[in-house]
């Protein structure tokens, strides 16, 4: 059943764009950052890389090259296509563009960050050239060998710097589309969470969630595997909490969630930038 789960949503994320990508960087510089992001979040920083995955990347952005076409599937009639180039897009998070935005390429893309953070990840391919970054998902993700329930978080319990201000920017949708905070709407940041050792993670619903500055609660807006049209896009057990408006610079917030009824639970706190 989890097979068939998987191929279906590796299907799925053919409708995905891309956030805005970057120049071109050697993939260890691109993994090596990915696990430096996890690991400041208190995610195992692990992930390696699958040489058989990467070039299969390669096959698939020399096909959006030669195509001039920027989409996960490959078309089979074009002279350009390749099975293996086909796989990767459809198991992969993609970004094109001529610049880095701060904190990569992937920075203002919720739906593809959660994808990568998940703590679930264990190895990717990866390829960045001709302007293009293609990174593989859903076939490097195996549970953990642990069986303690626990709850995952970006940012990370302590994390400092957390931007205060978010606007999602990827395709075919930001997550906020689905709970009234439209594509273009200025929030705070999109809040990672994920449950882990729990039953049934591809229909786990968060059933709690609150977060609270020194001026009282903020208003939040929860998605998760359970929502529509986003959540089949959306890893195993996670989901988001998204602050309806920017958070206050500077300043330390505590938060909570709770899924499955209380099946998993969190309360941490994070701060953030000061600008």
């Amino acid at each position: 059943m989890r097979a068939t789960l998987l191929s279906l949503l590796a299907v799925a994320l053919a409708a995905v764009g891309a956030a805005s990508a970057g120049q071109d960087a050697p993939s260890a510089a691109i993994l090596a950052a990915l696990n430096a992001q996890r690991i400041a979040n208190g995610i195992p920083g692990h992930v390696r890389e699958n040489a058989g995955w990467s070039e299969k990347c390669a096959r698939h952005i020399a096909y959006m090259g030669q195509t001039g076409t920027f989409a996960h599937s490959e078309d089979p009639a074009s002279p350009a296509y390749s099975a293996a180039g086909n796989w990767a897009g459809e198991n992969s998070v993609l970004a094109m563009g001529s610049s880095w935005p701060a904190g990569g390429p992937f920075a203002t893309a919720p739906i593809h960050l959660i994808q990568l953070m998940s703590p679930e990840l264990r190895q990717v391919g990866v390829e960045a050239s001709s302007n293009y970054v293609c990174v593989t998902t859903w076939p490097g993700y195996a549970a953990s060998g642990g069986k303690r329930t626990t709850v995952v978080i970006v940012p990370g319990n302590g994390a400092t710097g957390v931007p205060y201000a978010e606007t999602a920017n990827e395709l075919p949708l930001v997550p906020g589309d689905v709970v009234g905070l439209l594509r273009g709407t200025r929030t705070g940041f999109n809040i990672m969470v994920y449950a882990e050792h729990v039953r049934d993670p591809w229909h786990l619903h968060i059933t709690a969630a609150t977060l609270t500055g020194p001026s009282g609660p903020v208003a939040l807006r929860t998605v998760d595997r359970t929502t529509p049209t986003v959540g089949p896009y959306l890893p195993p057990g996670s989901g988001f909490l998204i602050p309806v408006s920017p958070l206050a610079p500077g300043t330390t917030y505590r938060a909570t969630v709770a899924f499955g009824g209380g099946q998993a639970q969190r309360t941490w706190h994070f701060t953030t930038t000061t600008r």
